[in-house]
């Protein structure tokens, strides 16, 4: 089974990637092929260099482990652009992508599962 998990909420904020990851990770022990997409505020999940400051987890370290289990991570590249974020200042080996990736996932994936 393929699935895309495609993050909108904003980390820390909210409890939305955090929950994304989980799954991900869930899913990728299962051996299931696991896509995330990060948008709007979720792309601040994979930037690099984060310090929680007592949240419940470091998404920074959360998305290193899912990039260690070959789930594929993209950033919506428009979404960091307005949001100040570079190629860069985001985890190395999270992929910069454009909506028309996202509809491509969307296309080849059995489930998708929005947080």
């Amino acid at each position: 089974m393929s699935v895309l998990i495609v993050v909108n909420t904003p980390p820390y904020g909210s409890e939305g990637p955090f929950n994304a990851f989980r799954l991900a990770e869930a899913l990728a022990l299962r051996d299931e092929h696991v896509e995330v997409f990060l948008m709007g505020d979720a792309v601040h999940a994979a930037r690099a260099g984060q310090d929680p400051r007592g949240a419940h987890a470091s998404l920074e370290h959360m998305l290193l482990g899912l990039l260690d289990r070959a789930v594929d991570v993209s950033c919506c590249g428009t979404c960091c652009t307005a949001r100040g974020l570079s190629e860069d200042d985001v985890v190395p080996a999270v992929r910069m992508a454009t909506i028309h990736d996202l509809a491509a996932a969307t296309a080849r994936s059995d489930k998708v599962v929005s947080f």
